[in-house]
């Protein structure tokens, strides 16, 4: 490979585009040290649970990382962020337009996945869902049915990470051969949408709408696929023992995930059942949350 070559390759995965900063020569560059973070991922089933109870449980778990599913509501989403003072990103529309477009529609339904955090926004993007081919927004690449949202962010120690909130297609058990793929699908879309920063501390975090391989013999190809690609389950990694500890989210199922990737480790995690930070379990919502606790690893920034 000669030269010129091997400077161009460095410039394209060293750019601030990656979420990494080159090195310059002449300049110090420091590597903020390792620190936690605290994360919770809600179903909150069409805004079920009030604002206020919701600010509560998420103030109580001392969260910074908050992905909500099926917040329809564009009102409420931006009443949780400013009760909580909380940077944030709707899934259904672009930060940087003037008139949001609601991008996520489903019959008719306004459907984002909403990130809140403590944290800087250094960029976001959304996805949309069953959006046409001429629609402004579709993407070839990402069949995501149900919309996604993905933010890049930094801590106030520096460090840089990437979220995905994300909420799979519905329906369908492992037996469903259509149902399982199309899932599937929409994960290897997510993934390709990641790999950009795959030298970063990363979280998938939502509604999967599929159990794990790991606890539920079956078809199940989503959990695998992460598996296969580095990814760990942040609740069956804090307790192995599936029969102890079921973490069910979803009347008889665990269906709602916290993954990350090898520049992060676990340190704890629970499904927030009722009484745990205030919640009043299945009278907020068809789901139960899933919150966690993860340190992740210095990332190098000028």
């Amino acid at each position: 490979m000669n030269t010129t070559r091997l400077l161009l390759l460095s410039l394209i995965f060293c750019s601030p585009a990656f979420g990494i900063e080159p090195e310059t020569p002449g300049k110090s560059v420091t590597k903020p040290s390792a620190e936690n973070v605290r994360v919770l991922s809600y179903n909150i089933h069409m805004w079920q649970i009030g604002v206020d109870d919701l600010a509560a449980i998420i103030r109580k778990s001392e969260a910074d990382i908050v992905g909500l599913n099926e917040a329809w509501d564009e009102k409420r989403n931006e009443a949780i962020a400013k009760s909580l003072g909380y940077n944030s990103v709707f899934g259904g529309r672009s930060p940087t337009e003037k008139l949001p477009a609601k991008a996520h529609t489903v019959n008719g339904f306004y459907m984002p996945q909403v990130l809140l955090t403590k944290h800087k926004i250094i960029r976001s993007e959304v996805f949309n869902a069953m959006a046409e081919k001429d629609h402004e927004h579709f993407d070839p690449d990402v069949p995501i049915y149900r919309g996604g949202t993905m933010a890049l962010l930094e801590t106030a120690k520096g460090n840089r990470l990437v979220v995905f909130v994300l909420h799979l297609h519905p329906w369908g058990d492992g037996s469903n051969e259509k149902m399982t793929s199309m899932r599937l699908e929409e994960i290897k879309g997510i993934q390709k949408k990641l790999e950009r920063y795959r030298g970063l501390p990363t979280l998938i975090i939502g509604d999967f709408n599929t159990r794990s391989h790991i606890d539920v013999r079956g078809g199940w190809k989503v959990t695998r696929y992460l598996a296969d690609h580095g990814y760990k389950d942040l609740f069956r990694t804090a307790h192995p023992d599936k029969k102890i500890s079921p973490g069910l989210t979803c009347g008889d199922s665990r269906i709602d995930y916290i993954f990350y990737n090898k520049h992060c480790s676990a340190v704890s995690s629970q499904v927030v059942k009722p009484g745990v930070f205030g919640s009043r379990g299945y009278d907020q919502s068809d789901h139960l949350a899933v919150s966690g606790v993860l340190e992740i690893k210095g990332s190098k920034i000028k």
